[in-house]
This record gives structure tokens, sequence and C-alpha cells, in this order.
């Protein structure tokens, strides 16, 4: 299965992924609340459920330089329009925290309203013991796609922090947190087509 997001194409073992933020449960009732979120695509396998945000930032690196550095640290660099966003570690981790809610609420309703239906299967997945038991594990992976990087922090030490910040975010979730490009990314989860 493939998914196209941000200009990347991604390919899927299985058929078990999702486009989770282009869902009509999403768009149309878990939107309704005020400053919702959600991650890009959901993938389930036997080893992984995957959370995945990505952010292609090719030839926008001067507008997003600033949300690169963890915890808003350089939002005072970001443009007047701009300052309604997050840093990246900021962002993912509510995104994260606001997709396992709309997968939780489109629980509620089951079959009972059409556009929940297409989340079950994920929320179902999600809500097993088998992440407790370490026989599944939950990824959530930055995909971060980009020239960053200069003569005081290197693309790998960027990566690094955001990937820090992201587990602490995330101490709450049982979960394997992964920031990673076109050239660090594990081929086992998915490939770049």
């Amino acid at each position: 299965m493939e998914i196209n997001e941000s200009g990347l194409t991604f390919r899927f073992v299985q058929d078990s992924a999702l486009k989770f933020d282009d869902t009509e449960f999403y768009r149309k009732q878990f939107n309704s609340l005020p400053g919702s979120k959600g991650v890009d695509i959901l993938y389930d396998s036997a080893k992984w459920f995957v959370m995945l945000e990505i952010k292609n930032c090719s030839g926008q690196e001067a507008d997003n330089r600033w949300r690169i550095t963890p915890n808003n640290k350089k939002i005072h660099l970001a443009s007047e329009n701009a300052k309604d966003r997050e840093s990246l570690d900021i962002e993912l981790a509510q995104k994260v925290a606001m997709t396992i809610a709309c997968l939780t609420g489109a629980t509620t309703f089951g079959s009972l309203r059409q556009a929940a239906c297409p989340l079950m299967p994920f929320s179902d997945a999600l809500h097993q013991e088998v992440f407790a038991t370490h026989s599944k594990k939950l990824l959530v992976i930055l995909f971060l796609e980009g020239q960053f990087g200069g003569q005081t922090r290197t693309k790998k030490v960027i990566m690094r922090e955001l990937q820090n910040s992201l587990r602490t975010k995330l101490g709450w979730l049982n979960c394997t947190v992964s920031v990673v490009d076109s050239t660090t990314y594990n081929h086992d989860v998915f490939t770049l087509v």
C-alpha cells in the first residue's frame, strides 16, 4: 500500500495503513474540537503500531528553522503568521495525544457512525495489552526531510535533540520515539518510493 504525504510517497508492506488526518471522522467530527490535531499516517502490523508524522521542509528550511529547536526556544525567530505554531517536538506530542483521543472517541460510536468505521481496526489495535508485554511496539516517528544543520548543530544533532524532547513529552505512553529522514529511517517499517 502506498500513501502520499507532503510530496513524498511511503510504501507499507501490508494494507493496514491509513492517512489518518484525511479520514471523515477526523475531519468532520474530531475537528470540531478547537485546536484539534492528528498525525499524518497510522500503520498497524504484527510487529508495530506506527504513528507517523511527515514534515517535508525541503525548500522551506528557512521558514521552519525555528521549529527544529525543542520547546519553542526559537519561536522569537518565527514570522508573524507562524506565531500560532509550535516547535516540532511540542506539535507532534500534541498530535499523538489527540490521535489517541480521536481513536478512543471513534470507538464510542462503533458502527453507529459510518465515519468511525475505518478507524475501528486502529483503535482496537491500539487498545491491546501487547504493548505492555512488549510483543508489539508502539512507534512514534517524525519523518523530517530538509537540509537542516550548520556549523553549530548538524542535522543528526537536531534530530537527536527533537527525539529526546519527544521521549520526555511522551513519557506517559509506552512507545519508541524516532526522528528520521530519508537517509536514516527503518526500511522494515516502510519504504520511501
